[in-house]
C-alpha cells in the first residue's frame, strides 16, 4: 500500500474518533448549547474529508502506476513476440509464423480465456491475407 493512502486512512479514522469524542463534550448551560462544539466539530469533519481525499487521490495513483506496468508488460511482450515471428518467418514460412504471431499477440491482449477467439482469428486472418496476395495479387509469399 502507498504510504499516501496509509496517511488518508489514519486522517479519516482520527478524523471519525475525534469527531465521535467532540460529541461526548459536555454542553454549555448558558446560550447555545452547542456553541462550544461547533469548532472542534468543524476541525473533526475537516480532517475526515481531507483524510478521504488523500485517499482516494492515494488510490487513483496507484491505479493508475498499475496500468502503466501493464503497459510497459504489453510492450516488452511484444517486441518479444515480433523477434520470435521474425525469426521464424523464413524456416516456417508466412501461414505458419503469423498464424503463430497473431495467436501470440491475441493470447497476451485478450488472455487465455479467449483462447478460441484468438485462434480463429488468428487462423483466419493469415490465411485470409494468404489467399488475398497469392490468389488476387499473383504475389508469392515466403
Amino acid at each position: 500500500m502507498r504510504s499516501d493512502s496509509i496517511v488518508g486512512i489514519v486522517s479519516l479514522l482520527f478524523g471519525m474518533a475525534y469527531t465521535v469524542q467532540t460529541l461526548h463534550l459536555p454542553k454549555a448551560m448558558v446560550g447555545n448549547p452547542w456553541a462550544p462544539l461547533f469548532f472542534p466539530l468543524t476541525l473533526g469533519v475537516l480532517l475526515m474529508a481531507v483524510g478521504a481525499v488523500v485517499l482516494l487521490q492515494g488510490l487513483r495513483q496507484a491505479k493508475a502506476e498499475a496500468k502503466k506496468k501493464g503497459s510497459k508488460r504489453l510492450i516488452v511482450v511484444t517486441v518479444l513476440i515480433c523477434l520470435v515471428y521474425s525469426a521464424l518467418f523464413e524456416h516456417l514460412g508466412f501461414i505458419l509464423s503469423t498464424i503463430l504471431f497473431l495467436g501470440g499477440l491475441l493470447f497476451v491482449i485478450n488472455g487465455a480465456r479467449a483462447w478460441k477467439v484468438n485462434s480463429v482469428i488468428a487462423v483466419t486472418f493469415s490465411l485470409g491475407v494468404w489467399y488475398v496476395f497469392e490468389k488476387i495479387f499473383y504475389m508469392n509469399l515466403p
